[in-house]
């Protein structure tokens, strides 16, 4: 098929009705807003099994093949990069964003709050009530949430929901200070080596074992440099920095066979030979393995996600329209809520084992399911269209309409 884009250029479109190269010139479309698509809710997914995966490996589940156990961080790698992409995109991409940034942070802020704080609370809740929680007996619900909520208290996986809940704070002002920034070639560089550099001061302080405090980057965790990256990688392409030519489509390959061969399994398997991976059994071992990986890691993962966005065909964009990943995708903070609770439930009741763990993940899907449907997706409809009355209130212009249908 062949179509012509707003300036009257001929597009090729292959039959699944992607952007493709100019059928003449050889050119890219530029349109690469076009193409954040549910391949990146899949993406979303996939992360989302290797942290549940990892952390029922952890415990004992397969033990003959523990192709995930100790990879659970490279799942929240690509979560939290993902993330600030995608709300970078969300918030530039907001009709107010330039000419009054105040009303996009509110509704930025409203769909923040209705898309994590409703479902936390009502698995906090349940998890409370019916034993499976991460807390102990002794302590209040309302000292469970508060917990839940605060930097270096919340218990379990609970962790990231604070990270993250800090992150949003920040990155507004992020996107920002990046966006003009990076609108010059000269500025771009510079942001750009600024934050490569960053990323190996960690690597090497972490190394010499420099104590946490003068390196947790933003005041609140080294998991910054993936947030960070997220918002820079939008920025470098929103401003054209960063292109999609022809050339460049083996970073599609690249970048995701990268960081499978980062994850623990496949070092130790292939590279020493050591499959039940027993060297990361020793104290220290495995912070140290993480040291190594995570400074960089925003790297990787960057270049997955431009991997994606890159209108060439590439088996990246294959393996992320597998129905299974993009379900989970649309399920993952369900499942990642649930998934240590279910397993926590059937492990207490009836042992643990093969048939335990595989009914702890059917469970783990089948409640993320329903509490997406009772809970979840009413919540971000409310507050999406929360957001719309009060900004409706505020004023008139008629671009706020256009917010009824923005995404996350």
């Amino acid at each position: 098929m062949v179509h012509l884009n707003q300036n009257g250029a001929v597009i090729a479109r292959n039959p699944k009705d992607e952007v493709a190269f100019h059928s003449a010139t050889g050119a890219i479309d530029s349109d690469w807003r076009s193409r954040i698509d549910k391949r990146f809710t899949s993406l979303r997914g996939g992360a989302a099994l290797i942290v549940m995966l990892a952390h029922y490996q952890y415990i004992g589940f397969m033990p003959a093949l523990p192709a995930f156990k100790y990879s659970g961080q490279c799942g929240l790698m690509v979560f939290f990069f993902l993330s600030s992409f995608l709300l970078c995109h969300s918030l530039a991409s907001d009709p107010n964003w330039a000419a009054r940034p105040h009303l996009s942070v509110l509704t930025y802020s409203i769909n923040r709050i209705f898309r994590i704080f409703p479902l936390l609370c009502v698995v906090i809740g349940l998890t409370y009530w019916n034993g499976s929680s991460f807390f102990l007996p002794s302590t209040t619900c309302w000292e469970a949430l508060r917990l839940s909520l605060t930097l270096g208290q919340a218990p379990g996986v609970l962790w990231t929901i604070p990270v993250e809940l800090t992150f949003y704070l920040y990155l507004p002002i992020v996107l920002a200070l990046a966006l003009p920034a990076t609108r010059a070639r000269l500025g771009a560089a510079a942001l750009a080596s600024v934050f490569l550099a960053w990323c190996i001061a960690i690597a090497v302080v972490r190394h010499e074992g420099v104590p946490a405090g003068p390196w947790m980057t933003l005041g609140f965790h080294h998991y910054a440099n993936s947030f960070v990256g997220g918002v820079l990688l939008y920025t470098l392409i929103a401003n054209g920095r960063i292109r999609f030519p022809r050339s460049a489509a083996w970073v599609a390959a690249i970048a995701p066979l990268a960081f499978v061969l980062a994850m623990p399994f496949c070092w130790f398997a292939f590279l020493r030979h050591d499959p039940w991976m027993a060297e990361l059994a020793a104290p220290g071992a495995w912070q140290s393995y993480y040291d190594a990986i995570f400074p960089f890691a925003p790297l990787v993962v960057g270049g997955i996600v431009y991997g994606l966005l890159h209108p060439s065909e590439s088996l990246l964009s294959r393996v992320m329209r597998v129905g299974l990943l993009r379900k989970t995708g649309e399920l993952s903070f369900g499942v990642y809520l649930v998934h240590v609770p279910m397993i926590v439930l059937f492990g207490s009741r009836y042992g643990f084992g093969p048939l335990q763990f595989l009914a702890a993940i059917a469970a783990t899907f089948a409640a993320a399911a329903v509490l997406s449907a009772l809970i979840e997706k009413p919540a971000i409809a409310f507050g999406r269209e929360f957001g719309y009355w009060l900004l409706a209130r505020r004023s008139a212009s008629p671009a706020i309409p256009s917010l009824r249908g923005s995404s996350r």
